[in-house]
């Protein structure tokens, strides 16, 4: 995604050598740019918050991004925190030599995930019968679908969402959460609603015990969003019963997670 994204902007010439390249970001997207930055000589400056997890931030200088923190009050995401950011990423947008890819209405988010869709038909054995995916910024979910649903209409595919920040399914957006990368204020520009069968809200501990789980019984670690993947997915194929292909996606590594309380 984050190559697919940066590829576009040099084709398009919105990115020059040596030129800087700015983003709001949890720490996955940056994470990702940041890598591709060090590759292509390009410098990198995101935006982030404490609300995030400290391994998150670390692993965005561990490859040279300049990390800007937005406080969040106690370390708690809230979509004020994270409407902070977008003001503040739009503010250094406007700095000559810079590019924003804008990962949230960026076609080029979703274009890099047809590949991942393409491979998730690759290794199933049969069709898939429902795609359950946390809508952050929107890509990974709309790009899967996308590819999904052109080789077999009826894949069902269910989006994820904070049980208390219901941006997708048009609920409150009022209140916090834990579940990191996705819960903004808004439904994201990219984010193929037309796609979208059905959406699981997932509360915090539900997210928790899915992580846990996955660790200590399948030996996979993932975060807490993760968590909250494999907790709807579980879910969903409760629902459809047995002999259905339920496919989900561990979104990052549990080793970002090691100093809160996930994993305690």
């Amino acid at each position: 995604m984050a190559l697919s994204m940066i590829e576009g902007a040099e084709r398009r010439g919105d990115l020059k050598p040596g030129g800087r390249i700015v983003e709001y970001t949890g720490g996955s997207t940056g994470s990702s740019l940041a890598m591709v930055c060090a590759t292509r000589g390009y410098r990198a400056h995101f935006v982030s918050s404490n609300g995030f997890s400290e391994e998150k931030l670390q692993t965005m200088r561990a490859y040279g991004a300049e990390v800007e923190i937005v406080h969040a009050e106690g370390g708690v995401l809230t979509a004020d925190v994270i409407n902070r950011m977008i003001a503040r990423a739009k503010e250094l947008a406007c700095e000559p030599g810079t590019f924003w890819p804008d990962q949230v209405n960026n076609l080029d988010n979703k274009m890099g995930y047809h590949r991942m869709a393409q491979e998730i038909l690759g290794q199933i054995d049969g069709e898939v019968d429902a795609f359950v995916m946390a809508a952050g910024g929107g890509g990974c979910i709309s790009g899967n679908a996308e590819v999904l649903k052109a080789r077999n209409p009826g894949t069902e595919i269910v989006a994820v969402e904070p049980y208390h920040v219901r941006n997708v399914s048009g609920g409150d957006t009022s209140g916090s959460h834990k579940l990191e990368g996705i819960g903004l204020s808004f439904v994201p520009k990219i984010l193929r609603r037309d796609l979208i069968d059905a959406v699981i809200p997932v509360k915090d501990e539900d997210a928790f015990w899915g992580a846990q789980s996955l660790a200590r019984q399948e030996g996979l670690l993932g975060g807490v969003t993760s968590g909250a993947n494999v907790w709807a997915a579980l879910q969903k194929a409760k629902e459809l019963g047995p002999g259905k292909s339920v496919v989900t996606v561990i979104v990052d590594t549990g080793l970002r997670y090691l100093n809160n309380n996930l994993y305690r």
